[in-house]
């Protein structure tokens, strides 16, 4: 029952929708984004660390899952008391795989020196934007819809 509900939350979630659509805008559209990103110009120091966000942006959702789940120790002993706790803690391990997922494929670009001047480079970044600003956004709402229920518990 838990591996088949890990495989629904990886493949049927908007991290994998994004995924998806990278891979397929790369295999359709792959030459007018590559005139796209030869055309801009971008400042080295800015693209340095516009480069960096996504990694950025992981460290806050690895952070925010940790405290999702380990809030305190009164919350700890009423999640973990929970029947589902286990859907919780599955969406968050994933979410976590997903956060280093976009925070490697960030990576890519960086490290080839190509940047973001290429259209795979910049396919890549925008991936890892959305991949992780989408992630960032459902932690974000578990958080507040888990303290929203703990509220009157504690």
């Amino acid at each position: 029952m838990a591996t088949l509900y890990t495989l629904r939350v990886i493949f049927f979630s908007s991290e994998a929708l994004v995924l998806g659509l990278a891979w397929l805008i790369h295999l359709h559209f792959d030459q007018p984004i590559q005139i796209f990103a030869s055309s801009l110009s971008l400042n080295d120091e800015v693209l340095k660390y516009l480069m960096m966000l996504p990694v950025a942006i992981g460290v806050w959702v690895i952070n925010e899952s940790r405290l999702l789940l380990q809030q305190d120790d009164q919350s700890i002993r009423i999640l973990t008391a929970w029947p589902h706790y286990w859907r919780l803690r599955i969406h968050a391990i994933v979410g976590l795989a997903y956060a280093i997922v976009f925070s490697l494929i960030a990576f890519i670009p960086w490290t080839t020196k190509a940047g973001i001047s290429t259209g795979t480079g910049m396919i890549l970044f925008a991936t890892s934007i959305l991949g992780q600003l989408s992630l960032a956004a459902s932690v974000y709402m578990a958080r507040i819809t888990v303290n929203e229920i703990l509220a009157p518990l504690k």
